[in-house]
């Protein structure tokens, strides 16, 4: 499993938010790009995708920027991957095995495949925003 870089971006601009004095208080991506070391164009875009899909509010003009729109106990690393990521983990045989399996009914590998994707999805969604700014 490969984590694009896009999610990787995202999960630290949700930490910095995270991190800002007050969450609640306006941080420009400018001064997130600066310190994390990001494009703020690609930036940006990632800061969209969130907005649009409730994670974040923006504020325009002056002292203006990004705030977090829901609570750091309520965004979970589960959620922010499934978002971010165009192929987010699955096993092409799990998922959509009836149709697309010859070997459907008599695989002794699926059960293997369906622990593996289970654990996956559980040490993601187990993991808060609030937990990784706790550790940093």
């Amino acid at each position: 499993m490969k984590i694009s870089t896009q999610t990787r971006y995202a999960v630290r601009l949700l930490v910095e938010l995270a991190n800002s004095e007050s969450q609640k208080t306006p941080v420009t991506l400018h001064y997130i790009a600066e310190k994390q070391g990001i494009s703020e164009n690609y930036l940006d875009s990632i800061a969209t995708k969130l907005r649009k899909k409730g994670y974040l509010k923006s504020f325009k003009g002056y002292g203006g920027g990004y705030c977090l729109s829901k609570d750091v106990e309520e965004i979970t690393l589960g959620e922010i991957m499934r978002l971010m990521e165009s192929t987010y983990y699955q096993v092409h045989c799990i998922c959509d095995a009836e149709e697309s399996c010859v070997n459907y009914n008599n695989c002794q590998i699926a059960i293997v495949w369906e622990r593996l994707e289970k654990q996956i999805d559980d040490a993601v969604n187990s993991v808060t925003l609030s937990q990784l700014i706790e550790k940093h």
